[in-house]
């Protein structure tokens, strides 16, 4: 799981930032180690997997997926995933990825896009989940057009079908369970971990990278 990513030597990176170098030095790696790169559509269709499978993941939609990330992901011809907060996007936010950005990436066949919602990515109320004293009706009226208005657009801007969600904080919500398994064939959260696909493709685990943990630590 990855984020944003930058130049320079890292002294003002976060859990949620990685320099350009840390990103090679994780692709580098991987890639020496036999390390074969999934996307969402593939586990969904049940791609069988090699021996060492990986999926490549970035949440929220940062324009540094495009300027910094994506030249490194087509060196070394690894496949990414990237949720973007959709309504960063259509409101021009310039920290953000373009739907021309987006367009580029997707049709190089290596990166997938998925739905990080539209505007629910909030600390209050913290992502996708309820409110306290909200009804589920009220509930389902507040989320589910957010989330079925980030699928529309992306569909609609990439015409490709979005089968990828990534929740918000990585925190689930029982109430939006049915709708969610309806609309996507692969979900993750934040939960850290190795993701078994024996248990199915829902609410998978993954490994955050920073620039203190690398790749090749969780990977190993």
């Amino acid at each position: 799981m990855y984020h944003d990513v930058v130049e320079g030597d890292g002294s003002g990176c976060n859990n949620w930032t990685v320099t350009t170098d840390r990103l090679r030095e994780d692709l580098q790696w991987m890639t020496d180690q036999g390390f074969t790169f999934y996307l969402p559509r593939e586990l969904a269709q049940g791609t069988p997997l090699a021996e060492k499978s990986v999926m490549i993941t970035f949440d929220d939609g940062y324009a540094s997926n495009y300027t910094l990330a994506f030249p490194l992901l087509k060196e070394f011809g690894a496949k990414a995933v990237i949720s973007p907060i959709v309504g960063k996007i259509q409101a021009g936010d310039p920290g953000f990825l373009t739907w021309d950005m987006c367009r580029e990436m997707a049709d190089s066949g290596l990166v997938e896009f998925g739905s990080h919602t539209y505007d629910s990515h909030r600390e209050q109320p913290r992502g996708i989940q309820r409110m306290p004293e909200e009804s589920q009706a009220e509930y389902e009226a507040r989320m589910f057009p957010d989330l079925q208005n980030s699928i529309d657009l992306l569909e609609e801007q990439l015409g490709r079908e979005v089968c990828f969600f990534a929740y918000p904080h990585g925190q689930t919500e029982p109430w939006a369970d049915s709708f969610l398994a309806d609309r996507f064939s692969v979900t993750v959260t934040t939960a850290h971990g190795p993701a078994d696909l024996s248990g199915g493709l829902y609410n998978l685990p993954r490994h955050n990278v920073t620039n203190q943990n690398k790749a090749s630590l969780w990977l190993s």
